[in-house]
């Protein structure tokens, strides 16, 4: 596997985790265990960071099953052999796969969202 294929395979998974979740809803606590910036809640300022973070949580839990094993076996192979550090190129092919999800699908319906959940109640 090269640099190439390692940057396309995290993509791949990190467009595929991103689709598997939902945007958290404005003002929801943010649990501890992922919120290791320390947001708290979810604001309209926060919410790609957040939803980012989840995204990142699915991922790192997903490693411990199979097949995700072979992965890590030859991403483990390759960093004794390359130049390169092989998890940090997968790693930061997730941030990318993300980023891209979040273009094709959140952009605009987070924007809908957020504009419906901030809009004044009727009469107010």
């Amino acid at each position: 596997m090269n640099k190439r294929e390692i940057a396309t395979l995290g993509r791949e998974r990190g467009y595929n985790i991103a689709s598997w979740q939902d945007l958290p809803e404005i003002g929801a606590e943010i649990p501890k265990h992922v919120d290791w910036v320390g947001y708290g809640k979810v604001s309209k300022e926060n919410i790609r960071d957040v939803w980012e973070l989840l995204c990142a949580e699915a991922e790192s839990n997903s490693r411990q099953f199979s097949p995700f094993e072979f992965t890590a076996k030859e991403l483990n192979d390759l960093a004794e052999t390359k130049p390169y550090d092989p998890w940090e190129v997968y790693d930061s092919a997730l941030q990318k796969g993300y980023a891209r999800y979040w273009s094709a699908h959140y952009s605009r319906h987070a924007r809908r969202k957020l504009n419906r959940l901030t809009r004044a109640p009727f009469g107010a």
